[in-house]
């Protein structure tokens, strides 16, 4: 017997959800393989080993970076708040600023002939995830009458987070933001000079980044012109 349409569709989406069903259990089984498995060598001891690992593309441009020391405090208490233990760590730490490039298109680019300038707009610069060096800490000091295994651990992961918080805080600045723009103009403006100098185009580049106006001193840019029909006139 010829099999109808309905039977053929019922059996696509079994086969459908059985192949969901297959995906999503290797999907879990990795992980938590990759995030709660101890990685062993041949005679059964721990080792250091990278146990996943993914390579994600990326078009943000690095324009700045933040770096001093962070003090990081944690706190936590057992037995119903009779053992009572803190720890108090000092850190190197870095944070990068970056503007995300890909974002850019023609019309992000405006040249004005007359006085040999091409203004680009740019996403604002953003600050990246905090990185605290807890490898290279220069002071660490515990207390408590009893801190237990699960405390001091405990303890790690609040230290970590108001490292993180701290130094995200002073990334946000409005003084360290404003300073990693300008390093961002520079950065911005020599990337795209040098490349227009090289097809013979030397012109001047100002950058501004997505929400502010223009020149203030009565000067008005011409964006008559976009970036391609000025590379389209040197051709």
């Amino acid at each position: 017997m010829r099999p109808d349409g309905r039977s053929i569709a019922i059996a696509a989406v079994g086969v459908a959800i059985a192949f969901a069903i297959m995906v999503a259990t290797v999907a879990a089984y990795r992980w938590w393989d990759d995030r709660h498995v101890v990685a062993t060598d041949d005679s059964g001891l721990a080792v250091a080993r990278v146990v996943a690992a993914t390579l994600h593309t990326s078009a943000d441009l690095r324009v700045s970076r933040l770096t001093g020391t962070v003090q990081a405090t944690g706190a936590t208490s057992r037995l119903w708040g009779w053992l009572k233990s803190t720890r108090v760590v000092k850190a190197p730490f870095e944070v990068d600023y970056f503007v995300d490039v890909r974002r850019l298109d023609p019309s992000d680019f405006r040249y004005d002939a007359a006085n040999r300038t091409l203004t680009v707009e740019v996403p604002d610069v953003r600050p990246g995830r905090p990185n605290v060096d807890h490898a290279r800490v220069t002071l660490d000091q515990t207390s408590g009458p009893y801190v237990s295994r699960d405390a001091m651990a405990e303890l790690q992961r609040r230290v970590a987070s108001t490292a993180a918080t701290a130094v995200a805080d002073r990334a946000d600045d409005p003084e360290n933001m404003a300073k990693a723009r300008e390093n961002g103009r520079t950065a911005i403006s020599r990337l795209f000079g040098g490349a227009l100098s090289a097809a013979g185009l030397p012109v001047r580049v100002e950058v501004r980044f997505a929400g502010e106006t223009g020149p203030s001193d009565g000067e008005r840019w011409d964006m008559s012109r976009s970036l391609q029909e000025v590379l389209a006139n040197a051709q």
